[in-house]
């Protein structure tokens, strides 16, 4: 009888996981130097061919932590749709936080944060290569973690 219950509660447990991905088709974030995001160090992103042509939903995610200098963020995200030859660039604004003093991402110490970027038309067999990179005037960005991308239709 145990077992039963067991198997019961992990297959609801899947099912509500599976729920709350639906539609996504990518999400991955790379690791950034513990000395700190440099100008120079563009993030790379490898989106596979999508299965399915549609409109989809392009944002990204950052982790930080409480060394970060700056309320906001500026980020530019490039992208190349193959096999179209289409490019795309877009410089994204990332408030973090509030004039009081308040964070506004997700956590305690260490902090997440969504921002959109833009929808994309793409075609069956279509792939995406992103480059994500900070636009700021330091050279050197501490408390950035991690940069991540996120797809979904």
């Amino acid at each position: 009888m145990r077992n039963k219950a067991k198997i019961f509660l992990l297959a609801i447990a899947g099912l509500l996981t599976a729920a709350c991905n639906r539609g996504v088709i990518y999400n991955h974030y790379e690791h950034v130097d513990n000395d700190g995001w440099e100008r120079n160090d563009t993030i790379h992103f490898y989106i596979p061919r999508v299965q399915q042509s549609g409109n989809y939903r392009q944002q990204v995610m950052l982790r930080t932590d409480n060394s970060m200098p700056f309320r906001s963020l500026s980020v530019i995200v490039e992208q190349d749709i193959y096999p179209r030859g289409q490019k795309l660039r877009k410089r994204i604004e990332c408030p973090l936080i509030e004039a009081d003093g308040h964070v506004m991402g997700k956590g305690i110490g260490c902090y997440q944060y969504t921002f959109d970027v833009d929808n994309v038309e793409l075609y069956e067999g279509d792939s995406l290569h992103i480059y994500v990179m900070h636009h700021m005037k330091r050279e050197t960005m501490p408390g950035i973690n991690d940069v991540g991308i996120l797809i979904s239709k």
